[in-house]
């Protein structure tokens, strides 16, 4: 366990296996620069191109990025029909989920069923996993985040990320994308209440960022971090390789040589979830 007193920092890139692009900066962007783990999307179409994948980095965490948007279910879709639309798979979008909880017809024990199979099909595949995060932050709906915790100790995973940044004044740059952060630091909130001592993992950031990581945006979440035990959430992809990359993408960020030497000069510990625990 890390002293009172020390800074470490999870890099975690999600969605492996959610594209070609994705997994190409996910690999490069840990050979490469500060990336330490990844998030396995649940219901990947190819598990095991991501287990080949990932035996090319053996020194990358593993987690899992439970979806319950987007994609086909890993269920039977006969088991889960609460979860699914008409045509048997997940709603496209993370807010139509939100509203069939809100309808509250989304059955727990479907959702449990679900979750557990995604984790059961990638550790079936040999794949060590040390972590359970949610696509699109639906794990903090009390519903998901229970079964979440759930499957977590079924299968021995000790983290779970159920933590957000705190509001800054950069939040004031983004009305819509501020509010959406807040509702999911409130959910994060009440979910860490109800699920008890359960190890929780480190406080993330990167919510209020998602999808414009920059340079400059790494540069002031690692200005901001206090001691203890910190991640940041990322979304590379990656067209090529990364000679030529634009400077503002998030895989020039995670390779970039400034933030390799704020790392450095602020004491900061790289590390994967494994390691906190």
């Amino acid at each position: 366990m890390p002293s009172s007193g020390s800074l470490r920092l999870v890099v975690n890139a999600d969605g492996l296996g959610a594209s070609a692009e994705r997994d190409r900066a996910v690999i490069a962007t840990h050979q490469h620069g500060i990336v330490t783990s990844t998030s396995v999307l649940g219901n990947a179409a190819d598990p095991i191109g991501v287990k080949q994948s990932l035996a090319s980095v053996p020194k990358l965490g593993v987690g899992v990025l439970l979806s319950l948007a987007g994609g086909a279910p890993v269920s039977s879709p006969a088991t889960v029909p609460s979860l699914l639309g008409p045509d048997g798979r997940f709603p496209a979008r993370a807010r139509d989920v939100v509203l069939n909880w809100a309808k509250a017809a989304m059955k727990a024990d479907e959702v449990e069923r679900e979750l557990d199979a995604q984790v059961a099909r990638l550790r079936d595949l040999g794949i060590t996993i040390d972590h359970l995060c949610s696509r699109a932050g639906l794990g903090f709906l009390p519903v998901v985040a229970q079964a979440q915790e759930k499957v977590a100790r079924r299968h021995g995973i000790p983290g779970l990320r159920m933590s957000v940044e705190k509001p800054t004044l950069a939040w004031t740059s983004d009305v819509r994308r501020s509010f959406e952060t807040a509702a999911l630091a409130a959910a994060a909130w009440f979910g860490r209440r109800e699920l008890g001592a359960r190890r929780h993992g480190p406080q993330s950031w990167g919510f209020f960022e998602s999808g414009r990581l920059d340079e400059i945006r790494i540069l002031e979440i690692l200005g901001r971090l206090g001691s203890g035990s910190h991640e940041i959430i990322c979304h590379p992809d990656l067209d090529a390789g990364l000679e030529g990359v634009a400077r503002n993408s998030e895989a020039f960020a995670l390779t970039s040589g400034r933030v390799r030497a704020v790392l450095t000069d602020r004491h900061i510990e790289l590390c994967r979830w494994s390691d906190l625990f």
